[in-house]
Order: structure tokens, then sequence, then C-alpha cells
């Protein structure tokens, strides 16, 4: 009997302890629980995904927001300690109160369980989309040029080059038949190219040069450009397919009015890229050329762009309108815009002129067109044909006076034109055109004109020339002063992605004053308009997921039902077995005093375990103190 009522006596001791710090342990099981599952979740990378391609230049990695796990962590803790504060001034006011706290920290032990259990949301990173292009324009390669052609050619990287006319010189250029030679080329640059990079569909993009233009009656026979994409050569179906090239393609679009060929690749249309999810659209155009390979000049088309109403001509109207349409969708999709063509009507060197290709209702297409251009809303123009390399300044015009067609002067400078001078290499996308001319990708005869008035448009410029002959003897134009430095061949890389378009000038061989260690480079980019604190970082996007409050209600509605429907059907089946329990006098008494069954107080688990093991306990006291009174002997002794 006294081993029996010391037990009870300690175990009501135990319990009382248990009961006394239920909370301590509740607010430290509860933090416990979460952290195990943020680390389960960390590990295991459940729901991590990544969107967009690859791209070629550091991307902020956005923040991934509050995570489930840490609402349920900070929820749990102020619930906590709101539980130890209400128990440490218990009142029977505050009971109740006490006891839905109790429930609500259940509940949301639950919800961390079905947190875990659920996939994992919580990292969700798509990178801008971004990707790099090379450029360059008289490309071609001969005896005199291979060093350089093959230097440049194997600058190439990803994810495609354009080439900007005057592909191949090996015509009657250089002594050889007008067409035939196109194959041996192109075996070059697919040695060059496509084999370093091992990727035989890797898109080596042509535009028309006046050395590829076919026509016969043009001086300059290097090569037809139908020839060039033939399927012997570098077939347009490379560029035109998933299944060879990839979700990368190159998926070009004709204008449909090429009508001396079967195709426009090569003469005139555009590209938006990536094909999968395009930021930009890339349009290539033969401008101030008649195309095709007929000795009926009838036959072959007269690629110019001038409106109906002021060249007068039905046939360049059409290309007119066609452009100005893909132009005006670019620009409402929010794509950035890359004009491409081979002959600039603006221009810093000796040689280059204006070129029109006539002068229809005496006015210069070529000049209407770059007009239209700059002011338009288009990023950026890539030339070449002028055997240099120049970086114009930001332009919305060019001036009043329209040149005459091939006139190297006709054009004047204008200050009114000129948005942004270029000095700072850092751009406003918006506010006009940058105009980069890159025809040193092989060739390197030409030189600067430094009393031209149209070389003020400029803010770079090149010449790659060895010996020069004019005065001063300068390679280079540079923020409106001549200087001489180490210069000579290379190519463009521009990097496009949503929010900004970046270039670098990639030089291949030094041939001008190359002892100078000063050497000629060039960058620049293009960003959105600064904010009011005058930073021109392009501006970073909230990318933290969203909350799901009515999936954490909802789940902490359905945690909170299991864990009452659980507590319930124990305190049933304790309350069955005690009223099934004979000779539990005193128990019965203490029921019948409190006139009810006993209340329902989802404290804790423990409580619950640990009560009913020190009932069961105190059972047997009170079965061994009442065991005399019943079944003692009837001769009234004790």
């Amino acid at each position: 009997m006294q081993k029996l009522q010391k037990t009870g006596r300690e175990s009501g001791v135990i319990c009382d302890t248990l009961v006394r710090t239920r909370s301590f342990l509740a607010g430290l099981l509860l933090p416990l629980s979460v952290a195990l599952i943020t680390s389960a979740h960390a590990h295991t990378g459940a729901g991590v995904a990544i969107v967009g391609p690859v791209t070629y230049q550091s991307q902020p990695s956005p923040s991934p927001g509050l995570p489930l796990s840490e609402i349920v962590f900070l929820f749990a803790m102020f619930l906590s300690g709101i539980h130890l504060l209400l128990k440490l001034r218990q009142r029977p006011l505050v009971r109740l109160r006490s006891r839905l706290i109790g429930v609500s920290m259940i509940a949301i032990l639950g919800l961390g369980v079905v947190a875990f259990a659920a996939p994992s949301h919580e990292v969700s990173v798509t990178p801008p989309v971004s990707f790099t292009f090379y450029f360059g324009g008289d490309s071609g390669y001969y005896s005199g040029s291979l060093l350089p052609s093959n230097s440049s050619n194997r600058l190439i990287q990803s994810d495609f080059f354009l080439a900007l006319g005057d592909i191949s010189y090996n015509g009657s250029s250089r002594g050889y038949p007008p067409t035939g030679n196109e194959a041996d080329w192109c075996n070059f640059i697919k040695a060059n190219v496509q084999n370093r990079l091992s990727n035989p569909y890797f898109p080596y993009i042509f535009i028309t040069g006046n050395h590829d233009d076919g026509n016969p009656s043009t001086p300059q026979k290097d090569g037809y450009i139908d020839a060039f994409i033939a399927n012997n050569c570098l077939p347009l179906s490379a560029f035109n397919s998933t299944a060879t090239a990839g979700n990368g393609y190159i998926n070009f679009v004709g204008s449909g009015l090429c009508s001396e060929s079967s195709t426009c690749y090569g003469k005139e249309g555009y590209f938006d890229y990536p094909a999968a999810n395009p930021i930009a659209r890339i349009i290539t155009i033969t401008v101030a050329d008649s195309v095709g390979n007929s000795t009926d000049p009838t036959a072959n088309v007269n690629f110019n762009y001038c409106p109906l109403s002021v060249c007068g001509m039905s046939n360049l109207d059409m290309h007119w309108n066609w452009l100005t349409s893909v132009i005006a969708d670019a620009k409402a999709a929010g794509h950035w815009i890359i004009v491409a063509f081979h002959k600039p009507c603006l221009s810093p060197d000796l040689a280059t002129g204006c070129e029109g290709n006539g002068m229809p209702n005496g006015h210069n297409p070529n000049f209407q067109l770059e007009s239209y251009l700059m002011s338009h809303g288009v990023d950026v123009l890539l030339n070449a044909h002028a055997h240099i390399y120049a970086r114009s300044k930001q332009l919305t015009c060019l001036g009043s006076s329209e040149p005459p067609t091939g006139s190297t002067v006709g054009i004047k400078y204008d200050p009114t034109c000129v948005a942004n001078d270029g000095s700072s290499s850092v751009y406003t996308r918006g506010k006009g055109t940058v105009e980069v001319i890159q025809g040193v990708f092989s060739q390197r005869d030409e030189q600067l004109n430094f009393s031209r008035p149209d070389i003020n448009y400029f803010a770079k410029a090149m010449s790659a020339r060895g010996s020069l002959t004019i005065t001063p003897a300068d390679c280079c134009w540079v923020n409106g002063s001549p200087m001489d430095m180490a210069s000579g061949n290379g190519v463009g890389m521009m990097t496009v992605n949503a929010t900004q378009v970046s270039f670098t000038w990639v030089p291949s061989v030094f041939s001008h004053n190359t002892q100078n260690t000063a050497k000629f480079s060039d960058s620049f980019v293009i960003r959105p308009q600064s904010n009011p604190t005058n930073n021109t970082s392009p501006p970073t996007k909230n990318t933290s997921p969203p909350v799901n409050w009515s999936l954490l209600l909802l789940t902490s509605v359905a945690a909170a039902i299991v864990a009452i429907t659980v507590l319930t059907v124990l305190l049933v089946k304790r309350r069955t077995k005690t009223i099934a329990s004979q000779g539990s006098h005193l128990f019965q008494a203490k029921m019948l005093r409190r006139g009810s069954l006993p209340r329902f107080e989802p404290r804790s688990i423990s409580r619950l375990i640990c009560s009913y093991s020190l009932h069961l306990r105190r059972q047997k006291v009170d079965e061994a103190y009442a065991q005399p009174l019943v079944h003692g002997p009837s001769d009234g002794t004790e």
C-alpha cells in the first residue's frame, strides 16, 4: 500500500512538472520541426525550376522571397510566446483562450508536416533571356587577305554570325569566273567556323553585298547569293529546321517580294530571336542594289526603300511598306530592333558615298531609308561596304541635306540630329539609333576622311590600313579628334537581353602601327532610361513568388480538424474506460461533484498520456483503501 501511494505521489510530481513545462516543450518542438522541414527542402531541391536559355553574361539571382517554412516558424514562435505568457498568468477567465492557442499550435505543426509533404515552390528562378552574336562585313578571302579572314572567322562563337555582305572575292575581282567558286568559300567557312565549333548547323547568316548580287551588269562579279545558300554550300534549311538546329534555330521570314529567286533568304526578311522567346527582331535587307543573275535587267529586283509619295516608284513603295510594317510590329511587341544591310548612307571614310542606285523623282532612296530608321525607333544599324570600323553617335536624323547618289560630301552635319554624343559609351534606349560600320573583317585598304562633314556624326572610327597617306597620318577618330594608335581587323560582338544591348569590337589582327602600346578599342551599351538617382543599371523586377494565403488558411483548418478529432477520440476512450472500472468510488464521486463528463482540454499529447497514467495508478490506490470496507469480516473486528 505504501509503495502504491509513493508511486502515485511520484507520478503526480512528474506529471505536474511535465504540465508546467509543456509550453516550453511546445515552443521548442515546433521550431525544431520546422527547421527540419526547411533543411529537408533545401537538400532535396524539390520544385526547383530554372527557365530560359543559356546566358552569356552574369545574371543577378532574384530573391526567393519569404518561404512557407519561415512563415510557419514565425507563426509557431508567436503562438508559443503567447501561450507561455498566458500560462504564467493563468486564471479561469483565460483558460479557454489558452486552450484555443494550444489547438492552434497543434494545427500549425500539422501545417508544417503538410508543407513538407507538398512540392516546394520556394525556388523558381527565371533568368532574363540573353544571346550573343557576332557580325562583320567584307569577309571575303583571297591570297592577300587569307590571314585576317581566317583570324576573324576563328573569333566567332555562339549564337550566330551575320555576314554583312561582300562574302567572297574569288571571282572577276581576282581574275576568276564571276560565279562557280562559291562552294570553295563555303568549305573555308565550314573548316574555320562550323567544324571548329563542332556544330555543322551553326547559323552563318548571309546578307547580300554588291560583290554577291550576281548581277552581270555590275562591275563586281564575285558570286551569286543563291549559290552561297545552295545545298552544297551553307543552305537555308540549316537555319530553318528545329530538327537540325535545336531550340536556337533561325526562323527566317522572307518578304515575299524576291521575284528573281525562289527564296528571300539573304536578300530581304527578318527573324525574331530567340525563336522560342524572342526579345529582338533582326531585319536583314539589301539596299541600293539590283539582285539577280539574269541578262535581262527587268528580271532582276531593285532592292530599295522609298514611299510612293517621295520617289514615285511602286516597286520601291512595296518594299517600303513591307519594311515599315515589320518595324511597327516589332515596336508594338517591345522587341529590340536591329536592321542590317551592306551599303550605309553615312560613312566617315574617303571613298564611300550614300549610294542610292539612282535618284528616282530626284530623291536618294538610301537617304530616305536611313532617315526613316533613325526617326522611328530602330535601335541599331549594322553596315559594312566601307573597309573601316565606325560607331556613330545616337542619331534621330541625317539633317535636311539630301545627297545625290554616291556623294561623299552631300550630307551636312546637323547637331540637332544628335541625341547622345557617345563619349560615355552609354546610350539610352528609345532616344535614337546607333550605327555600326564593321567592314574590317578581312579588308584594310580604306582610310578616314577627317575633313568630311558627316564624320562628326561618329563617336569613334578606325582605319586598319598599314601605311596611311592622309594628313594627319592617323588611324583613328576618337570623340571628335584624330588619334594614332595600333589598329587592324576584327569582328563585332553584340549581347542582347530584355533590357540592354552591349557591344564590343574584338580585334583579330593588328596591322597599323603595331608597336604602339595604345591600341584601338571600342564598346558601348544601350540601356533603359535612368531613374531619378541617375542609376544607369537596368531596372530589377521583384521575382519573389507570392504567398498563397488561401492555401495556408485551408491547410491550417484541415490540420486543426485532424488534431481535434484525434484528441476527441482519445478523451472518449479515456472516459469509457473510467466508467467501466469497478470499485472506483472516489473517481466516480469526483465525476459526480463535477456534474459533467471531463471537459475537453486539448493542451498537449504529453499531458493527456501522463494524466491517464496517473489516473490508473490512483485507481489502484483507491481500490486498496476501499477493499476492507467492502469485503471485510462480519464479526465487527477491524
